[in-house]
């Protein structure tokens, strides 16, 4: 599935879900509710023609932005390797 193609309401399922999921007492990994506005803004501005996570891992760290995305990335291509 396309990231561009992926339901809102998924989206911020999951967003959700994983920051519960990384947070430690009072301590949070990443912002849930940021994280869902950045990759909204991401799937709007991101023109990649195959749009693999790594390609969006790349493209986000070379335009240094997006600090819940990166992370988000991180961990995600971590866990599927």
């Amino acid at each position: 599935m396309s990231f561009r193609c992926v339901d809102i309401s998924f989206l911020k399922e999951k967003c959700l879900k994983l920051k519960k999921s990384l947070k430690h007492d009072n301590l949070l990994d990443i912002d849930g509710f940021d994280l869902i506005s950045e990759l909204n803004i991401l799937r709007e501005i991101i023109c990649l023609e195959n749009d693999k996570p790594s390609d969006i891992l790349n493209y986000i760290k070379r335009i240094n932005s997006f600090p819940n995305a990166y992370i988000t990335y991180r961990i995600m291509l971590i866990i599927i390797a």
